[in-house]
């Protein structure tokens, strides 16, 4: 079969004597020649246009860029105080929960962070990122409203532990407690001297019974020993300085088992019962100074 021919002649003649010209193109050659006229020139106009609309665009790319920018430092500073935050009303609520404990309430009155809130802390940026700025405006004023009440209420409550702690240092300093086991044989007045038989004034209460030779002495309150040794007719004698004013006295001790400067708390141990000093049997001489003036003890005891 003869094979189709797919070239194409052009023939040049010119006007001289000379003779023609032949030139011979593939077929497939012209198609392309053809194809790159028509569509390049359309693929040119096609680019400009959109290179046009893009350089238009730009200047709004840039602002957007800008605004991100901006958005993005105030999402970090906004997620840097909401740490802060946190950590302040940490701060709140370890004191809260001091005071329960002070006053043995049980129950809180601010909802505890919870260990998600806390892990999420940290990721409060991505939802941030979400926000609008009258919304970020919006949690900024809220922020500055929070570290504004929070310091305050921490001072409130540091002060309110302080005045807690205070009142619990008076209420164990005053003597609130039996020295020791017994009965009032002698109380707080006017009596008979046991041993002069003259009238005097007897500014403590005696506490005696059986078997009580050798029992121990309580502190009935908190204190510090600031006389521990033998006076006069006290015999073996403890003074406690409970501060506020009070003062408490344990005489005729039999031993002493603490020594001047000791600290001691209500209901420790500080002697034994004894008949020293200007004594007719064993018992204990208990006493109670208020700012230096001689109280009836039996005013204090439960």
């Amino acid at each position: 079969m003869k094979r189709e021919n797919k070239d194409i002649t052009i023939m040049v003649v010119p006007h001289s004597q000379k003779p023609p010209v032949s030139f011979k193109f593939p077929l497939f050659l012209l198609q392309c020649v053809g194809f790159i006229l028509i569509f390049v020139p359309i693929l040119l106009v096609s680019f400009f246009n959109s290179y046009n609309s893009a350089k238009a665009v730009f200047p709004e790319l840039e602002q957007l860029r800008i605004d991100n920018q901006i958005k993005s430092e105030l999402i970090g500073q906004l997620a840097n105080e909401t740490q802060m935050m946190l950590e302040n009303l940490k701060r709140v609520q370890n004191l809260e929960r001091e005071l329960l404990e002070l006053n043995d309430i049980e129950g809180s009155i601010t909802e505890p962070v919870s260990p998600t809130s806390q892990k999420e802390a940290p990721n409060f940026r991505s939802y941030l990122a979400t926000r609008e700025y009258t919304s970020i405006d919006r949690t900024f004023s809220g922020i500055e409203v929070l570290q504004t009440t929070l310091p305050e209420q921490e001072d409130r409550m540091v002060t309110l532990k302080e005045n807690i702690e205070e009142q619990q240092r008076r209420e164990a300093a005053i003597p609130s407690r039996w020295p020791t086991w017994g009965v009032i044989t002698s109380g707080f007045g006017w009596r008979r001297h046991p041993v002069t038989r003259a009238r005097d004034f007897h500014p403590a209460i005696d506490i005696a019974g059986s078997n009580i030779y050798g029992r121990p002495i309580y502190a009935t309150g908190s204190g510090r020993i600031t006389y521990a040794g033998y006076l006069s007719t006290y015999g073996k004698l403890v003074i406690i300085n409970h501060g506020y004013g009070y003062e408490t006295y344990y005489a005729h001790q039999s031993k002493i088992k603490v020594k001047v400067g000791d600290v001691v708390e209500g209901g420790s141990i500080i002697g034994y019962v004894g008949n020293t000093g200007r004594s007719t049997a064993p018992h204990l001489h208990y006493q109670i100074r208020r700012w230096g003036e001689a109280v009836n003890p039996v005013k204090y005891l439960p």
